[in-house]
């Protein structure tokens, strides 16, 4: 609301009288609480009724507007659309660039889809290790009064880009025709693609009568009694490309002849098969 001032007394405009020059004229006064409008000096209020109204004349006058009623001409909102119309550079972009860009993404999402896909094909279908049997160690004489049958065996990685893994704990026996003789373990250890490691593997006699066979092979060194025996494995491992892995148990099977069981023992033949469970 517009301060109300009284007319000057002598007639004159007081307020013209006192400011010295326009800059002066046109300073707002400082408030702490309020903001101030100045009133252009052409300007002359009129009132219709001289009881009621008091007659503003050419001047400078203070106007009181409380805080919460000052508004921004025009709003926040508003500057950003007009600002969005006047920048010719923030076009909207064509459908055709969108399309362009949703086919880029396509085509580069089923490129890792093939090739995850591929690299899991490929540890699927990579070949199986090879074994074979390098050599047997036979001792009688041990503790449990059960001999021991020490076996030295090869393992070959067949595959170029594929690693194996084998984990401890496989079932492993030793067989004489169709009895159970022995029992061992299978060692865990990694081999690389077309990489070649020799392991042993130590089989503990069971609690059976030795059978004849192997009494005379390791009691007679001529002549010669060559001995069959028939080694059963079932090795838990894993096959890994990359960062891709797959579990998988390998059933080996190894048939294969000595010469004798004493010292300095050969292996004749042998003939071992390896197939995945």
């Amino acid at each position: 609301m517009a301060e109300r001032v009284p007319p000057p007394r002598n007639g004159k405009d007081e307020y013209s009288e006192q400011r010295p020059n326009e800059s002066a004229r046109m300073e707002p006064t400082a408030s702490s609480s309020t903001s101030r409008a100045l009133v252009p000096s052409s300007q002359e209020f009129v009132p219709h009724n001289q009881s009621q109204y008091t007659t503003f004349r050419a001047g400078t006058y203070v106007v009181q507007v409380p805080k919460d009623q000052i508004y921004r001409i025009p709003p926040p909102e508003n500057a950003s659309i007009v600002q969005r119309h006047r920048d010719p550079s923030k076009k909207k972009k064509p459908m055709c660039c969108n399309f362009i860009c949703l086919g880029i993404l396509f085509f580069f999402l089923l490129f890792i889809i093939l090739l995850i896909t591929g690299l899991y094909v490929s540890v699927i279908l990579s070949k199986d290790p090879k074994f074979s049997v390098q050599r047997l160690v036979y001792n009688n004489k041990t503790r449990s009064n059960r001999p021991d049958y020490t076996i030295t065996l090869q393992s070959q990685n067949r595959n170029s880009q594929a690693a194996v893994l084998y984990k401890n704990g496989g079932d492993a026996s030793l067989n004489l025709k169709t009895q159970e003789i022995a029992t061992g373990s299978y060692p865990s250890f990694e081999q690389d693609s077309g990489k070649s490691k020799e392991f042993a593997v130590i089989f503990h006699g069971s609690k059976i009568k030795l059978p004849t066979d192997i009494q005379k092979s390791s009691t007679t060194q001529k002549p010669q009694v060559h001995v069959k025996f028939s080694l059963s494995m079932d090795i838990p491992g894993r096959m890994r490309r990359g960062a891709l892995k797959r579990s998988m148990t390998f059933h080996v099977e190894c048939d294969f002849t000595v010469d004798t069981l004493v010292k300095g023992t050969r292996v004749l033949n042998q003939e071992c098969q390896t197939n995945r469970k």
